[in-house]
């Protein structure tokens, strides 16, 4: 166990492995309601079940025209048409221009046959119930959504892995959809392990730590748009632990062990998980910092992660590693956010091993600033200042100052 861990494997390679683990596991899917689909994971492809628009429609109040009768149209020399008719919103015109003829059509409103553009209504100047001077031309299809214009027939429109927008939303509202294919919302269990670990609301004594990842990685799964079924705080005991990860195995996709995955005499996660029958063990130790002690496991197909126990290696390494099995259950292919920045002052990995560099963003004119934070891995102060955090590879090294860097975000900017 302790050399396999010493011979910690690069992060490209437990990304590829917690890749692969997700692709591999089977998520299932539920019907919503439209209502409740928003930030829901789309599960199958939906086509068009008609065009979009499904008539040919103005963009604009104003009259609908043969591009002939206005094309010298101006406000010395106006054209005068006859108006045979005023559309009213949600009618169907059965009406077709000829030269000399125009129609008054309001936004939104369905078109005359023969329409071949649309002049605005401040361009024009009725003169009498039956007729309207135009003082501008269009070009042909000017200010015109043509049937199909959005969407065609068959065409996709929403795609299997798609994170659900309200706009989205109403594009399923104009299509007929009240209901949506959606992946199941993943579940996880988190463990937090430590004698010295306490609950929020006990009273603590020197020496005791208050419990604070379960509810910093809580948050980081519900924005993902996950479940948290159960915390539970466990003492560093063998059997304590492997009854609390029984339990959670019970109700959940995924568990989550804080702290017992490094290599001290009380650090039990390996083993635990190890003492399961369809256990396996994918990864232990990656050359990262922080966040070198990450055990990767499985049982009966669920995914076991071991995190270390500093608030700061925890999340940082769920950031990566976890966020990216999750969303990859889901067949949802988003991105990490970054921007560029200059840095305000020089970084440097630590030896060996790829290091995240947790850093303050500050707009200076026309450009951002990121200012390296510095603390232990235990601080939270720490990430609760972080704007984001700059990978330094192994073979990079360092970045010096006044480089202009990818930060990746862990929150939201106010611009």
């Amino acid at each position: 166990m302790f050399m396999d861990f010493f011979n910690a494997i690069p992060v490209k390679e437990a990304l590829q492995i917690i890749t692969k683990l997700a692709n591999d596991y089977k998520m299932d899917t539920e019907i919503v309601s439209l209502v409740d689909a928003i930030d829901r994971i789309v599960a199958v492809d939906y086509k068009a079940s008609a065009n979009l628009p499904q008539f040919n429609r103005s963009t604009v109040d104003g009259y609908a025209v043969m591009i002939q009768d206005v094309q010298s149209a101006s406000e010395a020399s106006p054209s005068v048409l006859n108006v045979i008719h005023e559309v009213t919103m949600g009618e169907v015109v059965t009406e077709t221009l000829i030269t000399g003829q125009t129609v008054y059509v309001p936004t939104g409103g369905m078109l005359p046959g023969n329409s071949e553009g649309m002049v605005m209504i401040e361009y024009t100047q009725k003169l009498d119930d039956g007729s309207v001077s135009i003082h501008k031309s269009v070009l042909y299809g000017e200010n015109i959504s043509y049937t199909g214009d959005d969407l065609t027939q068959g065409e996709t429109y929403i795609t299997a892995g798609k994170r659900i927008t309200a706009y989205d939303l109403g594009l399923f509202a104009s299509m007929g959809v009240g209901k949506v294919e959606v992946y199941r919302k993943p579940v996880f269990s988190i463990i937090s392990t430590g004698d010295e670990i306490i609950g929020i609301e006990e009273e603590q004594a020197l020496g005791q730590i208050r419990e604070i990842n379960s509810y910093a990685l809580g948050g980081l799964i519900k924005q993902l748009g996950g479940d948290v079924h159960t915390c539970r705080i466990v003492k560093d005991d063998f059997e304590c632990m492997r009854e609390a990860l029984k339990v959670c195995l019970s109700s959940s996709d995924i568990v989550l062990i804080s702290g017992g995955s490094s290599v001290g005499a009380k650090d039990y996660t390996r083993n635990v998980i190890e003492s399961f029958n369809q256990s396996q063990i994918w990864v232990h130790g990656i050359a990262i910092k922080p966040g070198k002690p990450t055990i990767f496991g499985q049982i009966d197909g669920k995914l076991v992660v071991g995190l270390p126990g500093h608030p700061a290696s925890a999340l940082v390494t769920f950031s990566l590693f976890v966020k990216r099995y999750f969303l990859t259950i889901q067949r949802n292919h988003q991105e990490v956010v970054h921007i560029q920045a200059e840095l305000t002052g020089s970084v440097y990995a630590a030896p060996g091993r790829e290091t995240y560099q947790m850093v303050q963003l500050s707009r200076k004119d026309d450009l951002w600033e990121a200012i390296p934070l510095y603390g232990k891995s235990g601080m939270m102060t720490l990430l609760a200042k972080a704007s984001g955090y700059i990978k330094i590879t192994i073979e990079k090294g360092e970045f010096v100052k006044g480089t202009l860097v990818d930060v990746y975000l862990l929150k939201d900017l106010t611009l």
